[in-house]
């Protein structure tokens, strides 16, 4: 097919039908009239009583006109169709570019209203967005922010923190969640919940990192007062428990005490070290419910004296169920009597089934217990009552909870004094 046509069967955007079919009629007319006039000459010139210049008038009007119009009309309808390509082409990327920018700006205004402070960091962690929350944070306006680096804007341990966050977030290409605590520009220390996140573009910004904060100092001051209050109503457990039995007096203490080391030793979440440590302080708290007489015998129980006791431990669960731990105390309390064979109480759990944090309650229980004189029987040395435990090991005591506790003793002999005081200090 001709050029012309070819440039014409399938019309870009912007050219009309109208020139669509003009192309369509005047091409092949032409092109036949060229083809007519060829073949009128060829037979002409063999004509020899015509004259030359009938020929040349034939050559002329009916060979190289329409052929130079031909050629004319396939090149202005090439540079129209070249024309119209370029034009459609400019168009969508315009209509991109600005489908691009309104996102953008929505995004932007979206920032810039955002209760949350929230900024932007480039490529080379100079600030290219920040809104009003976030430079009133900062102490300046937004305008004397963009386009400086964090080291000229706030201290250095906070520009290293980000710099070294907004580096993590590049090179692992996941976002980061962190709690921070900030001081901001008017002294205030508050606590942010900051999230840092890779953004591919924005505008001409690439490989940038976006900062959300969000102040949580007032549910920290929450959890801090509501915290405080609840180690007031345990130490105050814990006192009673004492004054029912001055023989073991801070033994409860002590047991929560050791109950975390061991935890801490075997490297537990910091929720589960927590829940050890309350757990071991209060899983005498039953005893409130024992008879004086008993907890202050100088003679060894009877078997049912001996019962109630135990009894007791289960009775502190339900107890302490009314309060509310936001930790796993009361469940812990519960199965501080199941022994890994399964012959504890009062489910006969076995292993793994076991809390983990109950197997060092267990264990710190029992150890405090053997290293503390009562009245019916005088204290064992440190060695000799952990060499007594292991006997039970895989029967009574978790082999993991025992190897954490020897591994205490070793690191913190000449610091363990504190475990065979008949007072709490």
């Amino acid at each position: 097919m001709p050029f012309a046509l070819t440039a014409f069967s399938a019309p870009a955007a912007g050219t009309t039908r109208r020139d669509a079919a003009i192309a369509y009629a005047v091409c092949p007319i032409l092109l036949l009239a060229s083809g007519y006039g060829l073949w009128k000459w060829i037979g002409l010139t063999a004509n020899p009583g015509l004259g030359q210049h009938d020929v040349n008038f034939l050559l002329i009007g009916l060979v190289l006109l329409p052929l130079a119009l031909f050629l004319f009309l396939s090149i202005v309808s090439a540079q129209r169709f070249e024309h119209a390509r370029l034009s459609h082409s400019y168009q969508l990327r315009l209509d991109h570019l600005q489908k691009r920018l309104n996102h953008q700006e929505d995004l932007l205004h979206s920032l810039m209203d955002h209760s949350e402070a929230m900024a932007i960091f480039d490529s080379e962690n100079r600030y290219w967005f920040l809104n009003k929350r976030a430079a009133q944070g900062l102490g300046h306006a937004a305008t004397e922010i963009i386009g400086k680096l964090p080291s000229r804007i706030m201290g250095y341990e906070r520009t290293r923190r980000l710099e070294a966050r907004l580096d993590e977030v590049r090179s692992g290409g996941y976002p980061i969640e962190a709690l921070e605590q900030i001081t901001d520009a008017g002294g205030r220390v508050r606590f942010v919940q900051v999230h840092y996140e890779k953004i591919a573009r924005v505008g001409d910004m690439t490989d940038g990192v976006m900062v959300r904060e969000e102040d949580i100092t007032s549910l920290i001051v929450e959890r801090t007062r509501r915290e405080h209050m609840l180690r007031q109503v345990i130490s105050a457990l814990v006192a009673v428990v004492d004054r029912r039995d001055p023989y073991a007096a801070g033994h409860s203490a002590r047991v929560g005490q050791l109950a975390r080391m061991i935890a801490e030793e075997m490297m537990l979440d910091e929720k589960q070290i927590e829940a050890a440590e309350i757990a071991g302080s209060l899983m005498n708290f039953g005893k409130v419910l024992v008879p004086r007489e008993i907890l202050t015998k100088t003679t060894p129980l009877t078997v049912d004296e001996l019962q109630r006791v135990r009894d007791s431990i289960l009775t502190s669960a339900d107890i302490l169920s009314i309060i509310d731990f936001s930790l796993p105390v009361v469940p812990t309390l519960r199965q501080t009597m199941e022994r890994v064979d399964g012959t504890g109480l009062p489910n006969g759990l076995r292993g793994d089934d076991i809390l983990v944090t109950a197997r060092i309650v267990t264990v710190a229980n029992a150890y405090v217990a053997l290293v503390s004189p009562r009245a019916h029987r005088s204290s064992m040395e440190l060695k000799d009552a952990l060499t007594n435990m292991m006997r039970d090991i895989d029967k009574t005591f978790d082999r993991s909870v025992v190897t954490a506790l020897a591994n205490c003793i070793e690191k913190n002999a000449a610091k363990l004094d504190w475990l065979t005081r008949t007072k709490q200090a």
